[in-house]
């Protein structure tokens, strides 16, 4: 497949860097292949040749130290370690390099991403067959940003489609363009001599664009409501049924929400810093009713609000698709336990329809394995409650130390340590050690939904009373007293097929 792949060359990532206005917070290339435009930055463009014409460069400085010092100097204004890097790239074989470069991969196809709110920058070579599309979903995916962009001259010079028209427009309003030639001929990895444009977009947020304006039409006296919050405003939303729509549809109304608070609280400190400050403020700080806090960059502010309330509830709607009944009825305890360990590489996503879909579709896949390492973990903890449970059919007892010859005993296991409450109820522990037995001999068994496992036998029987009781694979045996759970399996099948006959953590055959 033709991912229309052009890495782009020292020279004009120095154009496309050189647009930005604003102090670099937090970057976003979205269509990064290995990461040319993070990596000619972060080596202060090193590549280009000696007597090169740098864009930055001022020619009204005459002597060659000076000349070069300056131009040093605004090289390493673009490598700052503590800027947020952030990338989408289509063909995964390219993640390792952009990870390499400290870059956070959000997803992999840019047109499917749907928020890049938090971003304050974005520079861009996305494939040339699709530049206008590229940059406008930039432009609408952004909140407070500046878009620098190279894409084919021909985009702009003949908008005959509805999107380059588009385009074409936004640059008039917010923003400018610069032509170039043979930008794809020397020092890149692909050729091509096609001619490009250089783009510069600036948003800003409406909220933002007359600020005196907004506070002059607050009105003079008592402010505060006469009336209670518009009813239709505090309704309960109907709720879809489908469940990641669902997420979905309540994180994209608390990012809407976060957006409007966050600019309304910068503008709220603002107008209360021109008030000064308490009388309890001025006689303990000794000053008069002159003094005024520092003045506040209102954008900054609502920047920073939003940004942290926006990486909060990515975590916070991740987190239901984590312990989600999707996966946890499909998982085992230890299993949910290493994925949630690996959590932050998954809030590092961008939270989308897509990417959900796509790292469920991602466990689905692992399955095979996952469950594995499930049976393995089951039998290492069946044998490490207590070594009776194994016999050796081989006949040196020394292979205990390397789990090698063994295998469940067909009759009868014990599980000690066992806990219930006094109503005969499971300790939480205990009934996850339960359920892990039913998933995985579910799996075994070919069983994908619920079934008669030992966790809903439990909870219809008081095992308290010592009885011999049955679930789908076992009969078991609760002594209280004594702490003791009997497992009887009801076939040998069911023991054969759970049996691990090879070395270590290796799997020789789990034996039908």
């Amino acid at each position: 497949m033709d991912f229309q792949y052009y890495p782009t060359g020292a020279y004009t990532t120095a154009l496309l860097w050189h647009q930005f206005q604003r102090p670099i917070v937090h970057v976003c290339d979205p269509s990064a292949g290995k990461g040319a435009l993070f990596r000619h930055a972060e080596n202060g463009f090193e590549e280009l040749p000696e007597g090169t014409e740098v864009p930055w460069f001022d020619p009204s400085l005459e002597e060659r130290f000076d000349r070069r010092r300056w131009s040093y100097d605004q090289r390493d204004k673009y490598k700052s370690s503590s800027r947020k890097k952030s990338a989408v790239e289509i063909d995964i074989k390219h993640h390792a390099s952009l990870r390499e470069l400290g870059v956070t991969v959000l997803g992999h196809d840019f047109l499917e991403v749907q928020s890049l709110a938090s971003v304050t920058q974005v520079i861009m070579n996305p494939p040339f067959n699709q530049g206008a599309e590229h940059v406008l979903h930039a432009w609408d995916l952004v909140y407070d940003a500046e878009i620098s962009a190279c894409i084919n001259a021909q985009t702009i010079k003949n908008p005959y489609t509805r999107e380059r028209k588009r385009l074409v427009e936004l640059i008039e309003k917010h923003g400018s363009v610069s032509f170039h030639q043979d930008q794809f001929v020397d020092d890149v990895e692909r050729k091509t001599d096609v001619e490009v444009a250089i783009v510069y977009l600036n948003k800003v947020p409406e909220a933002f664009a007359d600020v005196d304006n907004i506070l002059k039409r607050l009105k003079v006296g008592d402010n505060l409501s006469r009336h209670e919050f518009d009813p239709h405003i505090c309704k309960t939303l109907a709720l879809p049924a489908n469940f990641i729509e669902n997420t979905y549809y309540h994180f994209s109304a608390a990012i809407e929400a976060a957006r409007q608070s966050s600019e309304f609280e910068a503008i709220f400190e603002h107008a209360s810093d021109k008030l000064g400050v308490t009388l309890d403020e001025m006689q303990s700080k000794g000053v008069g009713s002159d003094f005024r806090p520092d003045p506040i960059d209102i954008r900054k502010k609502a920047m920073e609000l939003f940004s942290k309330r926006y990486e909060d509830l990515k975590r916070k709607a991740w987190a239901q698709i984590i312990r989600s009944t999707l996966l946890t009825d499909k998982l085992s305890n230890h299993a949910r336990r290493k994925l949630e360990a690996d959590a932050e590489t998954i809030y590092a996503l961008e939270f989308s329809i897509s990417n959900v879909h796509g790292f469920l579709a991602g466990m689905i896949q692992s399955m095979g394995s996952i469950y594995t390492d499930m049976v393995l973990g089951l039998f290492d903890t069946i044998i490490e409650r207590s070594s009776d449970n194994v016999v050796f059919y081989r006949s040196w007892k020394s292979n205990q130390k390397h789990k090698v010859g063994m295998r469940i005993r067909k009759k009868r296991f014990i599980i000690p340590r066992f806990n219930t409450w006094s109503s005969g109820a499971l300790q939480y522990e205990c009934e996850q050690f339960l359920g892990d037995i039913d998933k995985v001999f579910g799996y075994l068994n070919g069983i994908s939904g619920d079934y008669f496992g030992l966790r809903q036998s439990f909870r219809k029987n008081n095992v308290n009373t010592s009885e011999r009781f049955t679930s789908e694979f076992f009969e078991y045996r609760y002594y209280k007293g004594s702490g003791t759970l009997h497992f009887f399996p009801k076939s040998d099948e069911v023991v054969d097929r759970r049996c691990c006959t090879n070395t270590g953590h290796g799997c020789g055959r789990l034996g039908r």
